[in-house]
């Protein structure tokens, strides 16, 4: 499935259905695309999510990172579909491996690393935060230091509502979400545009060897 050549016929046919002149057209079929690539890659996640019993864990991941991403920008793959593969692969994986550490961490326990995972996070957007992202130029310092701000804002609040969601929620969600913070955290660090990097490469070899 192309979701731009999609999203190019839909804004064609909304443009010249309200008469949009076509200089704008470009910015409604981003906006298409993006609704359409979310709805869709939220489809296909919770639908295994469901299926693996897992929707709690993978809903507080998807808003803890998701929310996050959306200030702090971060790494993407070259492709809606080895993009969708990708996310889906890891929020089920992140899901997963917080039902299995449950029985890790006691309620202090999971303060401290909360605490400590926050902290860094903090650290990393002080010096990377926003990472680059396609189609959202940041070339401004001024704008930069919005969602510089912005991010570390979307942190402390974060930590409070983790910390006082301690004890009243399921240890196992709440370490989806931790889990979450750091995923999304390394998206933005040079080594994690690497990672991400690669995995793309990997995948894109593989689609041709099948191919």
């Amino acid at each position: 499935m192309d979701l731009h050549i999609l999203a190019s016929n839909m804004a064609q046919h909304m443009a010249k259905a309200v008469g949009m002149e076509k200089d704008k057209m470009d910015t409604l079929r981003f906006g298409l695309e993006i609704i359409l690539g979310a709805l869709i890659k939220g489809l296909v996640l919770f639908l295994l999510a469901y299926l693996l019993g897992i929707v709690p864990h993978v809903a507080a991941g998807l808003a803890t990172a998701g929310l996050f991403r959306l200030l702090s920008g971060g790494a993407h793959c070259t492709s809606y579909g080895r993009c969708l593969t990708f996310g889906v692969l890891i929020y089920l994986f992140l899901g997963k491996l917080a039902l299995q550490m449950e029985s890790f961490f006691s309620q202090s326990i999971l303060s401290v690393l909360v605490c400590c995972v926050t902290f860094v996070a903090f650290l990393c957007t002080v010096k990377w935060a926003p990472g680059e992202v396609p189609y959202r130029t940041m070339d401004k310092p001024r704008e930069k230091t919005k969602f510089k701000i912005l991010s570390l804002m979307y942190l402390l609040v974060w930590l409070a509502l983790i910390l006082h969601l301690i004890g009243e929620v399921d240890n196992s969600v709440l370490v989806a979400a931790t889990l979450a913070l750091i995923l999304q955290t390394i998206s933005f660090i040079p080594w994690g545009y690497r990672l991400i990097t690669r995995a793309d490469g990997f995948m894109i070899q593989l689609t041709k060897r099948r191919g």
